[in-house]
């Protein structure tokens, strides 16, 4: 069985959680998108572990764990997250596999990122890791991979064109010797596209995305969103290969969040957004950035599970909305004075004003009021809830 784990807002979703509990029914654990401008936290309980390129398997079952050649690899954070998994799991590391063919976030990528968002008339909000820059260089054939580390003549050609095309000044010797030495304390990980396929082909595979749905490069808020295909129809192209998935499960909070720049219809600028960023601990894993936080929106989340393909829904942070007498959740929008229930594309939606309904709270999630609320989600997307999470930590999840 092939499942995707994908998140149907703006990121943020609880998706590492929801992948290291899910993990222990599958063989091997697959990024497929996305670099370490993707953060998945996840409470062990006595730590935690904060993922950004190393997939969100369960370290405790020594589940098989792949980097596919669709994924922006920067070596140092890559080092950084195996020193962290080898001290607390050791010989956790000898479970991970990385593709030769995904490409390098090179150090100078970082600030040629942070100089084009500053350029722009409105800056987009990017976490200034080059994440953009190595998509942008791998589309423009300048990028540079894994597999062109394994000739050091060629690799230092590269590097010299790719400074030319972006007229930098910089000491290439050193960042080559630099990305050399970490390449080599990681080349005992590294595996052929063609050959790591070949080994999972048989396995039971459970595909991890990162950010969500609406920072999809095709399907999100453009331009307002990531680099890549972060939805389910990035699996095949991110993993390099056809792949069947059995089972498309989306993940979303019982609010909505979003950080960085663009629109957000349901965001809440006072004090009931900050109680609700306050009690849910809203701030980026990868930028520590504070969440702009807003009530559930049903318009979006309806759109993101017909992109996406959804199969089944898992809400989480349902229980940090614990003690709230009365809630609120968009179900249309008004734009330019039309009411509008459903979205074919997010062209709009800065336009849109929220129509809201207000709905009773919930004491804790054994209340009739929650049973209800989750209910109203079913109705309203179409798609049954096969899990709730009811805290931070990785066993705090239900099946219903």
């Amino acid at each position: 069985m092939n499942s995707v784990v994908v998140g149907l807002q703006w990121g943020d979703e609880g998706k590492g959680k929801v992948v290291t509990y899910l993990s222990r029914k599958y063989d091997c654990v697959v990024r497929y998108s996305g670099g370490s401008n993707a953060g998945h936290t996840v409470d062990y309980g006595q730590f935690k572990l904060v993922h950004h390129l190393v997939p969100s398997a369960d370290l405790r079952l020594r589940k098989g764990m792949y980097i596919a050649s669709g994924v922006a690899v920067d070596l140092s954070v890559l080092l950084q997250e195996i020193e962290q998994i080898e001290n607390l799991f050791p010989g956790s590391s000898e479970l991970l596999q990385v593709s030769k063919q995904s490409h390098v976030v090179v150090p100078f990528y970082r600030e040629l990122d942070g100089k084009i968002d500053v350029a722009r008339s409105e800056p987009v909000g990017t976490t200034r890791r080059g994440i953009g820059l190595c998509y942008a260089n791998r589309a423009l054939r300048f990028g540079i991979r894994l597999e062109d580390f394994e000739e050091e003549q060629s690799l230092e050609k590269r590097l010299a064109e790719l400074t030319k095309v972006w007229n930098l000044q910089v000491d290439t010797k050193l960042i080559l010797s630099q990305l050399l030495d970490m390449y080599r304390r990681l080349s005992y990980l590294l595996i052929d596209s063609v050959e790591a396929f070949e080994k999972l082909r048989d396995k039971d595979l459970l595909f991890e995305a990162t950010q969500g749905v609406l920072l999809d490069v095709d399907a999100g808020t453009y331009p307002y969103v990531t680099s890549t295909n972060c939805s389910s129809s990035g699996v095949q192209a991110g993993f390099g290969f056809p792949v069947r998935l059995d089972k498309v499960i989306g993940v979303t909070k019982a609010y909505t969040t979003r950080v960085g720049e663009g629109p957000f219809p349901t965001e809440l600028k006072g004090e009931e957004g900050e109680k609700i960023r306050r009690l849910g601990g809203e701030y980026g894993a990868t930028t520590g950035r504070p969440r702009r936080c807003g009530w559930l929106d049903f318009v979006l989340l309806r759109y993101a599970v017909k992109v996406s393909g959804c199969d089944e829904l898992i809400l989480t942070k349902a229980d940090v909305l614990n003690g709230f007498e009365r809630l609120a959740v968009c179900v249309a929008y008004d734009i330019d004075g039309v009411k509008v229930r459903d979205v074919k594309n997010l062209r709009n939606i800065h336009k849109a004003e929220p129509l809201y309904e207000e709905i009773e709270g919930w004491r804790d999630l054994g209340s009739l009021s929650f049973e209800r609320f989750l209910k109203r989600i079913e109705q309203e997307t179409g798609v049954k809830i096969s899990h709730v999470s009811t805290g931070p930590k990785v066993e705090d999840i239900v099946e219903l």
